[in-house]
């Protein structure tokens, strides 16, 4: 689906759960080679649905928040992920994916969770250069680990794509106004 056919928040939801698939099976080796280790032609389909993700991402981030701004969408229900202030240093995301990413971690009291507009906040703001991400075995886990800066503290996001697509799919179908 190309970028100009994503008329709606469900073409979107639809899109972006189709690309974490292909993420995921080349993460884990099963486009290209069938296993573990991957190919260069599975890293090259990371990157490629990683850039395809991006896009739909900022694409609900701009358009949810902007219809929720003005009341025309009622707030949705669900954890999306889970975040919290890190101090003043970028961190290392190694120990997050060792604990599973969001679902090790959304029990952790240092960790509040957030729901869709939270999220799609941390999308809109982080920092590209220390965005990470996490993929679990299985297709049930795929999560972008994200930093930012709010009001001078350092912030460290754990977003779950499934979780995403799932509550985006949960708001009445509204049109993507094309700029």
């Amino acid at each position: 689906m190309s970028m100009w056919k994503r008329d709606s928040w469900h073409a979107c939801a639809a899109e972006l759960d189709e690309v974490s698939l292909q993420f995921r099976n080349a993460y884990w080796g099963r486009t290209h080679s069938g296993s573990w280790p991957r190919t260069s032609e599975d890293e090259q389909m990371m990157e490629e649905a990683s850039r395809e993700g991006v896009k739909i991402m900022r694409s609900l981030a701009l358009a949810v928040r902007s219809e929720q701004d003005f009341s025309l969408v009622p707030p949705v229900q669900g954890v999306v992920g889970i975040t919290r202030v890190v101090g003043e240093s970028k961190i290392d995301t190694t120990m997050l994916k060792q604990r599973s990413g969001f679902h090790g971690l959304k029990s952790d009291p240092n960790y509040k969770s957030i729901g869709l507009r939270e999220c799609l906040n941390k999308i809109a703001h982080a920092e590209p250069s220390t965005a990470d991400f996490y993929v679990g075995a299985g297709n049930s886990d795929h999560d972008l680990i994200l930093q930012g800066v709010q009001r001078s503290e350092r912030w460290l996001a754990i977003v779950s794509i499934i979780e995403l697509i799932s509550v985006v799919r949960q708001l009445p179908d509204c049109l993507i106004r094309q700029t």
